[in-house]
C-alpha cells in the first residue's frame, strides 16, 4: 500500500511555496514568485478595439499593455506540434467594436507588438489538451509508434462530445484509461468553470492561467493516495477549495488553514526544505551520504559514518546501503536531479545483497513519476541509472555560484537568507519579543529594502516588534546575527 501524501501550499511576500511529504518526508519541493506578467495560455476577458474584415482579425484589449491580435491564422496554436486533423474548418467569430470576448493567449508580444490570441481555447493536462469548440484528434509527433497512436486516437475519440477536440500528449501512453477520463472531465468542468467566471469578470480579468504554481501541483499530484492540504492563508485556502471541486469527488480532499505565517517552521519541514542546499544527508542510523553535482553527471558517495553495526561488517555495510538506497531515491526526487547519476554503495561482498540493494533501489524509483533506468551493480559497487528530469530544478532558485571561489562552488542565494530570516522575525514576535537587531551581509540587506511585499508582511504579522538592520561587508552571504530586545543601535542601522 502506497505511502499517504500531504500536500503543503502557502504564499507570502510575492512567493508561491509548495510541498510534498510522504509519511513526514519530504519527496517534493517547489517555489517561484507570483508572476504578474502575460504568459502563454493565459485567458482573459477582452473587449474588442477594433475590427479588421480583410483580415479576419481584430484587436482586442485584455488589460494588458497593448492590445492583443486576434487572427484566423491562429486558431490552433501549436499545432505543428501535433499530428491529426480538424474535422470542421474554423470560422472567424462575427465581431463588432465593443463586443466582450473569452480569449486565450498563444503567443507573447514581441517588441511593439501585443500578444497573439485566440477564441478557441485549450486548456492541458498531464495526458491530454482539451479543446472545448475545435473538434479536432491530435497525438503528439513524440509519440512515433503507428499503432499506438492509432490505438491512443481511438481511445480518445470514443471519450469526447462532437464539438470537441483532445490531443494526446507524449505521458499518455504510461496513464491508465482511468486516469485519462479523469482528466478529460476536470478539464471539460474547468472550461464550465472559466465560462461562468466570465459573465461577471470585468474586461481585462485574467481568468486562468497554467502558470500558478497550485494549479500544476493539484493536477500533477492530486489523487486517492493525497490524505490532505495544508494552506498558510484564507486567500489560499479559497483558491485550492475552488480547484479541488474541479475533481471528481473521490480525489477530493479537506483543505485545512494553518495561517500563522510559520507553517513550515511549526510543522516541522524548514529543516527539511533548508537540507536540500547540503551535499550532505544524514541517514537514521548515523551513516550518511554526499551527493554532488558535476557538469556530466551526479555522484553519490556512501558513508558508514558513525554506525558500527551490532552484529558483523557485512551486515553494518548491507543495512547502510540498504537505508541509502531509499534515501536516495526520495533526494534525487526531491532535488529533482536528471541525467546520469552514479552511486557509489560501500563494498559488500554477499552477491545476493549487492543485489538486494538494488532491487530495493529500482522498486523506490518506480514510484517517481519521472522515468528512470537502473544498471545492475559493477564490481566495484557503483550503481548507475538514469532519471528524466521533470520541470524545474528547485536548487537553481536557491544556489547560485560563489563568486570568491571562481564558480567552483555554490552558495544560498540572498533570497533565500531573507526568507528564512523573515521566519526568525516572526517566530521572536510570537516569543512576545519587541525589538530585534540584525547584522547582516551589505549585499543581502539592500535585496530586503528593496522587497516591499516582504517588508510589508512582516510589519502586518509582526505588528508591535521593532527590526533593526545592520550592515556588514564582511558578513558572508548566510550570514545572520539576531540580538533580541537589549541591544545598541548604531549609526548605520536600518529601521525595517
Amino acid at each position: 500500500m502506497s505511502a499517504k501524501k500531504t500536500i503543503y501550499f502557502d504564499s507570502f511576500c510575492g512567493i508561491t511555496v509548495s510541498v510534498i511529504a510522504e509519511n513526514g518526508k519530504i519527496t517534493e519541493f517547489n517555489y517561484e514568485k507570483q508572476k504578474k506578467t502575460c504568459a502563454v495560455g493565459n485567458v482573459y476577458k477582452g473587449r474588442v478595439e477594433s475590427v479588421l474584415n480583410g483580415m479576419q482579425a481584430a484587436f482586442v484589449n485584455c488589460g494588458l499593455e497593448r492590445n492583443c491580435f486576434l487572427s484566423a491564422e491562429d486558431a490552433l496554436p501549436d499545432s505543428e506540434k501535433y499530428e491529426g486533423a480538424p474535422s470542421a474548418e474554423y470560422t472567424f467569430p462575427e465581431l463588432k467594436e465593443g463586443d466582450e470576448v473569452v480569449v486565450q493567449v498563444s503567443k507573447l508580444p514581441v517588441g511593439k507588438k501585443g500578444a497573439k490570441v485566440t477564441t478557441r481555447l485549450s486548456l492541458v493536462g498531464n495526458y491530454l489538451i482539451y479543446l472545448p469548440d475545435s473538434p479536432f484528434i491530435g497525438v503528439s509527433r513524440k509519440i512515433d509508434d503507428e499503432e499506438l497512436r492509432h490505438n491512443l486516437a481511438y481511445t480518445v475519440k470514443r471519450i469526447k462530445e462532437d464539438e470537441e477536440g483532445l490531443v494526446v500528449r507524449t505521458a499518455a501512453p504510461y496513464a491508465r484509461h482511468g486516469n485519462i477520463k479523469q482528466e478529460y472531465a476536470y478539464l471539460k468542468k474547468l472550461y464550465g468553470e472559466i465560462l461562468e467566471k466570465s459573465k461577471t469578470a470585468e474586461v481585462g480579468e485574467l481568468l486562468h492561467t497554467d502558470d500558478f504554481l497550485t494549479v500544476r501541483v493539484l493536477r500533477d499530484v492530486l489523487s486517492r493516495d493525497v490524505d490532505k492540504i495544508v494552506v498558510g492563508n484564507s486567500k489560499l485556502k479559497e483558491s485550492v477549495e475552488g480547484l479541488i471541486n474541479l475533481y471528481p469527488a473521490d480525489t477530493r480532499r479537506p483543505v485545512v488553514l494553518h495561517d500563522t505565517g510559520l507553517m513550515f517552521d511549526e510543522l516541522g519541514l524548514s529543516e527539511q526544505i533548508l537540507s536540500i542546499v547540503s551535499p550532505r544527508i544524514d541517514l537514521e542510523n548515523g551513516g550518511y551520504i554526499v551527493i554532488e553535482k558535476t557538469e556530466a553527471l551526479t555522484v553519490i558517495d556512501v558513508n558508514t559514518g558513525k554506525f558500527t553495526g551490532d552484529y558483523n561488517l557485512e551486515q553494518t555495510v548491507y543495512h547502510t546501503n540498504l537505508l541509502a538506497a531509499r534515501e536516495i531515491a526520495r533526494q534525487v526526487r526531491l532535488r529533482n536531479v536528471g541525467g546520469i547519476v552514479v552511486v557509489d554503495f560501500i563494498d559488500m561482498n554477499s552477491v545476493a545483497h549487492n543485489r538486494a540493494i538494488v532491487e530495493e533501489l529500482e522498486r523506490l524509483l518506480k514510484t517517481d513519476k519521472a522515468k528512470c533506468v537502473v544498471s545492475p551493480m559493477s564490481q566495484f559497487g557503483l550503481v548507475e541509472f538514469t532519471r528524466k528530469r521533470i520541470g524545474s530544478n528547485p536548487l537553481n532558485r536557491m544556489m547560485k555560484p560563489c563568486k570568491h571561489c571562481r564558480a567552483s562552488g555554490y552558495t544560498v542565494t540572498e533570497e533565500l537568507v531573507i526568507v528564512r530570516l523573515r521566519s526568525k522575525i516572526l517566530q521572536a514576535a510570537a516569543d512576545g519579543v519587541k525589538a530585534v537587531r540584525v547584522d547582516m551581509n551589505a549585499d543581502v540587506l539592500s535585496m530586503l529594502l528593496k522587497w516591499e511585499e516582504l517588508k510589508a508582511d512582516v510589519k502586518e504579522r509582526a505588528a508591535g516588534l521593532e527590526v533593526y538592520a545592520v550592515p556588514h561587508r564582511t558578513y558572508g552571504v548566510e550570514q545572520l546575527s539576531l540580538t533580541l530586545d537589549k541591544f545598541d543601535i548604531s549609526s548605520d542601522a536600518v529601521k525595517l
